[in-house]
């Protein structure tokens, strides 16, 4: 999952570098969007590629999914089946209490990241492992610091089943 970085200028050719750099899905996770409008012509020209909106500015279900920062209760129904729930976790508890009704987690910080250099807690592997064991059935996307190939491996194998990153793919 490619994640735009807070502020962006072009998010057509953001996207056109993550789609190059292998991302499988897009999460706007802007601090400004763009207005509904331009949110909607881009949609049209990347049609077919999955998008999640951030909730902390879509308060309704827009693309593909919401993203919601860890909150107090779970969102709504959705509106189809299909449509994404996701959650950041940033402990096991968070991914315990996510599990009965989000499409997919973000787990994390693993390593050192720019985007958040205040954190100094990191996420270990081996409670990456467990929580993969526990939660057979949801999908854990590793987030934090994960801007090379060395990085990735290490989370994928012990039972991320993708990761989530800024860096990596404006490369």
């Amino acid at each position: 999952m490619a994640v735009t970085p807070p502020q962006l200028q072009d998010l057509d050719r953001w996207t056109e570098r993550a789609l190059k750099r292998g991302a499988t899905a897009l999460v706007l996770r802007l601090l400004q969007p763009p207005s509904w409008a331009a949110l909607w012509e881009w949609a049209r020209r990347w049609e077919g590629v999955p998008w999640i909106a951030h909730a902390r500015w879509a308060t309704h279900c827009v693309g593909s999914g919401l993203h919601f920062s860890a909150p107090p209760l779970p969102p709504g129904p959705k509106p189809d089946p299909s449509y994404l729930y996701g959650q950041s976790c940033h402990t096991p508890q968070e991914v315990h209490q996510a599990a009965p009704w989000a499409s997919y987690v973000w787990v994390g910080p693993f390593f050192p990241t720019p985007s958040h250099p205040e954190q100094s807690r990191f996420f270990s592997l081996d409670a990456l492992r467990d929580l993969a064991q526990a939660h057979p059935d949801l999908p854990i996307v590793a987030i934090g610091g994960l801007d090379n190939e060395e990085r990735i491996q290490k989370v994928l194998q012990a039972g991320a089943r993708g990761f989530a990153a800024i860096r990596y793919f404006l490369g």
